[in-house]
């Protein structure tokens, strides 16, 4: 605990850093599982998903040290509740990666069309990279904290904000179409086959979800 109090003692983001990078860790371990399931190796893909699963309980210890250590008596350049609540969004990014490698672990896939894996790969690699620029930004908060609010540091805040707001309607457009093409191929696929890839999609884009939320609250925590 004595650790994470020196670490918010030198700035409030650096507790918060330490997380992200588990949350990092996280979601690049689904990226590498998505890209085997893609390729049909189920063998590498489980091992992956697994890694997956105990990265984000990694995730969670660290966040509970965090909240147990954060006292009211520290004094902070932003307020303890502000932060305790980036956290709490932060985590749930590492969460829905975690729910997604959950989906892939379901069955091992049937004989899946290659545009459908195409598009739920694309959708994989746009949620993630939303998710990424989660921890770019939590890092560049701490410059900003760091520099006395200096502007150029403010300025590429915002572009990293805005860059994870510009992965959601990428998002919505290939969801659309991976349900177009889930019901066009229902002829050819079992109905649990749609209804697994249909979820593999929701939990991938609750992941972008997830990183516009955190993004968000770094946008409050500026303007405040």
């Amino acid at each position: 605990m004595q650790v994470w109090t020196k670490l918010f003692a030198k700035s409030p983001f650096k507790p918060l850093i330490k997380h992200a990078e588990v949350a990092l860790q996280t979601v690049e371990t689904l990226e590498k599982a998505l890209q085997a399931w893609r390729e049909g190796n189920y063998e590498e893909m489980k091992k992956l998903a697994l890694e997956v699963d105990r990265l984000e309980d990694v995730a969670d210890r660290i966040k509970a040290e965090i909240r147990d250590s954060l006292s009211s008596k520290l004094m902070m350049a932003v307020a303890r509740e502000d932060v305790l609540i980036y956290l709490h969004m932060q985590d749930k990014v590492a969460d829905a990666a975690e729910d997604t490698a959950k989906w892939l672990l379901v069955k091992e896939p049937g004989d899946i069309p290659e545009e459908i894996k195409e598009v739920i790969l694309q959708m994989g690699t746009e949620s993630i990279k939303a998710a990424k620029l989660v921890y770019g930004a939590i890092v560049q908060m701490d410059r900003v904290i760091e520099s006395g609010f200096a502007e150029k540091e403010i300025e590429r805040e915002y572009e990293i904000i805005h860059e994870i707001e510009g992965v959601e309607s990428k998002i919505d457009g290939l969801d659309t179409e991976l349900m177009r093409l889930v019901f066009q191929n229902a002829d050819k696929m079992d109905w649990s086959e749609g209804f697994y890839l249909l979820n593999i999609a929701r939990t991938l884009s609750n992941i972008s979800d997830k990183a516009k939320d955190a993004a968000e609250r770094i946008r409050l925590m500026m303007n405040k």
